[in-house]
């Protein structure tokens, strides 16, 4: 293995295509819950047993006190963007036909938040401090994936 450091970015060999590689994720006891909530049409959050922060994702334990979490609680489908970004091209450097945005989304009283697209939205009126709703796949077309919510729009 070599430790040189390369000056020519020419030097730097790349790979524009897909490697298939096949994996599997297991959400896990708390995980396939939070799931079957967005299945249903809903958000929901672990609560902790010991100090009762809601927390979403959720995990399968407390990140402030490392109590196990087994219960969690629908919250209100409200969220407020904190940051985003706008997407002008594709992994590619090919412009978008309609840039993407793409935000964390907080909700309160909830420590964390989601990663999401941010749709029915232009990116001249997306700012942080908006508030912003989930909107679901219609119920036949869910899964119990993220990708259940088709994006979060402006309320």
């Amino acid at each position: 293995m070599s430790f040189e450091k390369i000056n020519v970015n020419t030097d730097i060999r790349h790979w524009l295509h897909t490697i298939e590689q096949g994996y599997r994720y297991t959400a896990g006891p708390i995980g396939t819950k939070f799931l079957g909530g967005i299945k249903a049409g809903k958000l929901l959050a672990g609560k902790c047993p010991v100090c009762g922060r809601l927390l979403i994702p959720p995990k399968a334990f407390c990140q402030y006190d490392f109590a196990e979490i087994k219960d969690l609680v629908e919250i209100a489908p409200v969220g407020v963007v904190r940051t985003y970004t706008v997407v002008y091209e594709d992994s590619y450097g090919n412009k978008l036909a309609k840039p993407v945005i793409i935000g964390f989304i907080e909700f309160p009283g909830v420590v964390g938040g989601l990663i999401h697209y941010i749709i029915n939205a232009e990116p001249n009126n997306v700012r942080a401090g908006l508030k912003v709703r989930p909107v679901f796949k219609p119920e036949s077309e869910r899964r119990g994936s993220i990708t259940d919510i088709i994006g979060f729009e402006p309320i």
